[in-house]
């Protein structure tokens, strides 16, 4: 049974099947609401084609497609980086503890994983404990 979630994937219709693969939220007490995010694996009921999406709370979905992903992680294997980070996400700095990453994981030059990794803001504007989704790359 999948958790109570903020985020919920949009419903299959007769031409797209939605199949959820993880949902996953956190509180930012700096925003003083929840960032929310829904992974779902959307496949073309007559071609047979999918892909990969994130939608998010307060943040722009992402889209991961078999064949962009399969080329990235060839370049990622060939500079040994264990993944790649995809779609518009937010990296810590000085003054934003916030971390918001989604990244393709690859293993023998192959997407292997993809994990939603989420680390929000304690009131006094620190880094709260983080978070993760990670869930095995669809075959």
């Amino acid at each position: 049974m999948m958790p109570t979630t903020l985020m919920d994937a949009p419903a299959s219709t007769p031409s797209q099947a939605i199949e959820v693969m993880g949902a996953i939220d956190a509180y930012d007490a700096v925003l003083r609401d929840d960032y929310a995010f829904v992974m779902f694996k959307e496949t073309d009921r007559d071609s047979g084609a999918w892909r990969v999406r994130i939608k998010g709370r307060h943040m722009t979905g992402v889209v991961f497609e078999p064949e962009q992903m399969r080329f990235q992680a060839r370049a990622a294997d060939a500079q040994c980086k264990p993944f790649f980070t995809w779609g518009s996400g937010i990296d810590p700095s000085a003054g934003d503890a916030r971390m918001i990453q989604y990244r393709v994981h690859v293993a023998e030059a192959k997407p292997a994983a993809i994990e939603i990794v989420l680390q929000t803001r304690l009131a006094n504007g620190t880094a709260g404990p983080a978070k993760s989704l990670k869930q095995a790359w669809p075959s």
